[in-house]
């Protein structure tokens, strides 16, 4: 039987930088990835200045912006600042360059390794071949299985969808309107060669009710309106995906939780790239070495318990939550906010 220091399920941003610093610091790790391609996942792909300071270099950036447009029913509005603060990206492109940089410190991945059965000393593979582990780490996404095995459900979650359309738009839009969309803001996110164009709503498993009366089919029928104004649909590639942010804990004894897998998701914006990386670095650290206190992860918490409030706070009343719309975009008019606004960014 094939025995490793490490098991990582799940090669997205979370696990291969988990793996990249495990390997630097000469640990013995296998990143077992169920699909036969690195970083393929249903994701609009922005990043914004926080990821671009990972140093996610040029060569994989699809496109940058300076410049967003703001859209509710009320009022259209250019946010514009003097260099990029935000930018698209392949998540093919951003896998394979994890990965390089992973492989190149000498962790070990394994493509179309589906892990179908994990007990407390190993893993098994494709239903055959079992692996022992003295560590695991579970980086295998909002359905995790490291997670169910944990018995640790999911009672917060974002569901999203996009088009993939060919058409090229030119700005990152933003569109906020209670009435159609809910609590939650569609999006324009320009690549090289196609655009997303997607919009999704926050969902508690426990309360199965839909917000301000708007099932998440009320979303999409209503979504679809807009976008035909816009593009061909029937041309365009849909997705969904759902987004876990709802965070439950990330260390258990000898098995951890990082990225999606955890929670470390934004339950505001769904963004999750960032608090996947720098949790993967932590619970690294953490492995190595037994006193380090997960600084990253303490930050994370933090932020999305900010941003989790803000979220709520949407979805008390749906007056309110215009009001609340348009008095931010009001507020983004003047200068001074920009500065707030990068911070926040970065």
């Amino acid at each position: 039987m094939e025995n490793y220091e490490i098991i990582i399920i799940g090669a997205g941003p979370a696990g291969l930088r988990c793996a990249e610093f495990l390997a630097k610091n000469n640990k013995k790790v296998l990143v077992l990835e169920k699909d036969k391609i690195i970083g393929d996942k249903v994701c609009a792909g922005g990043i914004t200045l926080k990821d671009m300071a990972l140093g996610i270099p040029d060569s994989i950036i699809q496109r940058k912006f300076n410049r967003a447009l703001v859209h509710t029913p009320h009022q259209d509005m250019e946010i514009k600042l003097e260099k990029p603060f935000f930018a698209t990206i392949d998540r093919k492109d951003l896998g394979k360059w994890l990965a390089d940089k992973a492989k190149k410190e000498g962790a070990e991945i394994r493509i179309n390794s589906k892990v179908t059965e994990i007990d407390d000393k190993t893993v098994t593979v494709n239903d055959k071949d079992k692996i022992k582990y003295q560590y695991l780490v579970g980086a295998d996404g909002s359905n995790s299985r490291v997670r169910k095995y944990l018995n640790i459900g999911i009672d917060n979650f974002l569901e999203t969808f996009q088009y993939i359309t060919p058409k090229r738009f030119k700005d990152i839009e933003v569109f906020v309107d209670p009435d159609k969309f809910g609590a939650f803001a569609g999006w324009i996110f320009p690549h090289k060669n196609s655009s997303s164009v997607g919009n999704g709503g926050h969902f508690k498993r426990e309360l199965h009710k839909p917000i301000f009366g708007l099932r998440i089919s009320d979303v999409k029928k209503n979504f679809d309106e807009v976008c035909k104004q816009k593009f061909d649909i029937s041309k365009a590639k849909f997705q969904t995906a759902m987004i876990n942010y709802d965070y439950k804990g990330h260390e258990f004894g000898n098995k951890f939780l990082i990225g999606d897998a955890a929670g470390f998701a934004s339950g505001l914006t769904g963004e999750g790239i960032y608090f996947a990386i720098k949790s993967g670095e932590d619970i690294a650290n953490r492995i190595i070495n037994k006193d380090y206190k997960c600084t990253n992860i303490k930050h994370i918490l933090g932020v999305k318990s900010y941003e989790e409030k803000i979220a709520k706070s949407l979805e008390i009343n749906k007056t309110w939550t215009k009001i609340e719309f348009e008095l931010v975009i009001s507020l983004l008019r003047v200068r001074w906010i920009d500065k707030f606004g990068l911070k926040i960014l970065a």
